[in-house]
């Protein structure tokens, strides 16, 4: 039975139930207690079996409602994961293996430049083999670091932000600038905060692969009962068109998106060529959360 069909039957059995349950009572002391019990026997009996039945009513009904919003939770935790896995994959075939596969080519022209040794054409490749290695070093390094930087959300949502920050400006060499609530706390719960650390890890692997940028700003605002997180970096940009297209080049973007789905918010990017982009992510919180914060 799926989830559909479950809350289906709880509707119906919340409806119907405590209305069958009183129509059978009712029934039950008209046609046999009065004839066999006094009054005040008949009205503690009933009394008794209604505090029974709802106590047993609300039970079942509850327990059913844990075991599908477990199942539920069971599910978006998989489905995270699997995300997760799709992720790595993707950055390895974007980082590590285009890398790799340039590499190869180089390798080739390393051979060729020393049948003819050519030293200007072997410096050169020499110097781009360098770079390669390095960046799918840094590749390689910064995947690592977002792996385990989710495992450390326990320590607190703003100190880990804070030093993935930190740490993607040790390896990127882009200077970060970090605005988050003030006082900063936490909105939301467990399953956003991973979702809302993995759009800000996409924003700034976006920005240390294609931006070019000397500086990415993260900032955090609370405006009524929405928050707002903004990447914004000072780099090349690129072109979206009218519909807000961003091309099959910016499938991580797609990505992010979904993720802004997954926790009710929505995704927006800004971006125009050599005047940097902006990433903005609009989720809401509730009353309370947003009051108590």
């Amino acid at each position: 039975m799926d989830d559909r069909s479950r809350y289906l039957w709880l509707k119906l059995l919340t409806i119907l139930g405590p209305t069958v349950f009183v129509a059978g009572g009712e029934l039950f002391r008209t046609i046999y207690l009065r004839h066999h019990f006094s009054p005040p026997v008949v009205s503690a009996i009933a009394v008794g079996t209604t505090l029974v039945g709802a106590v047993v009513f609300s039970w079942y009904v509850f327990r059913a409602i844990e075991h599908i919003e477990q199942e539920r939770r069971s599910y978006k935790e998989a489905l995270l994961s699997l995300q997760e896995r799709e992720r790595i994959a993707r950055e390895m075939h974007d980082g590590i293996a285009q890398n790799l596969a340039v590499l190869k080519l180089e390798m080739y022209k390393l051979r060729e430049g020393l049948k003819r040794f050519d030293q200007a054409a072997l410096m050169r490749t020499s110097d781009e083999i360098e770079s390669l290695i390095n960046q799918t070093y840094l590749e390689v390094r910064q995947t690592l670091y977002d792996l385990r930087a989710s495992q450390r959300l326990h320590e607190g949502f703003w100190p880990t932000v804070e030093r993935q920050l930190a740490e993607f400006e040790r390896i990127s060499g882009v200077a970060t600038r970090f605005e988050p609530l003030r006082p900063p706390r936490e909105l939301w719960n467990e399953l956003a905060s991973i979702q809302i650390l993995r759009i800000i890890q996409e924003a700034l692997a976006n920005v240390r692969r294609h931006a070019q940028a000397r500086q990415v700003t993260l900032a955090c605002r609370l405006e009524g009962h929405t928050v707002r997180f903004v990447v914004a970096d000072d780099g090349q940009g690129f072109q979206v068109d009218n519909q807000g297209s961003l091309g099959s080049d910016h499938y991580g973007l797609q990505v992010m998106r979904e993720r802004a789905e997954a926790i009710g918010g929505h995704l927006d990017v800004e971006s125009v060529p050599r005047k940097g982009t902006t990433v903005t992510l609009t989720f809401p919180v509730s009353q309370r959360s947003a009051e108590n914060g």
